[in-house]
């Protein structure tokens, strides 16, 4: 089956709007962008209901205080769309102030690569969204 060039566009419309309320640091818009049995699985690990959805997202600093990443921005290089899909290549920049999975702050300004899979479902909200990250850039080399 082949992806029509309207959902595809469909698909860009919502993950842009998911990209801009997380850049704009609003966990209220981001929870928004979710249907209520969305998840999220992030380098494996999984986050099934709005409360964990809404930890993940502050733990690494989109709620703007608080997380690892100070002036958190992630931007997107590339998209990719399978029948069910949005694929992003993307990288999420800002400044490691905070413990993030057990690595201790650098104080650094750090660029962590990523790639992720987005389905919307059709209403929508964002039912699944699944990041692989790579985090070699929060490792203090001094």
């Amino acid at each position: 089956m082949t992806i029509t060039e309207s959902e595809k566009a469909r698909r860009k419309e919502l993950l842009k709007s998911h990209y801009d309320v997380e850049n704009d640091h609003d966990m209220n818009g981001i929870m928004e962008t979710f249907s209520p049995d969305g998840e999220m699985l992030y380098n494996r690990i999984p986050f099934t209901n709005p409360q964990s959805i809404r930890y993940a997202h502050g733990m690494i600093g989109f709620s703007g205080t608080g997380g690892a990443i100070e002036d958190l921005q992630n931007y997107i290089d590339a998209e990719h769309f399978t029948e069910e899909e949005i694929i992003v290549e993307g990288r999420l920049c800002g400044k490691h102030v905070g413990e993030f999975q057990g690595i201790k702050a650098t104080g650094r300004n750090v660029e962590l690569p990523f790639i992720a899979f987005y389905q919307f479902d059709k209403t929508d909200k964002l039912i699944s969204e699944r990041v692989v990250m790579n985090l070699g850039a929060l490792v203090d080399e001094r």
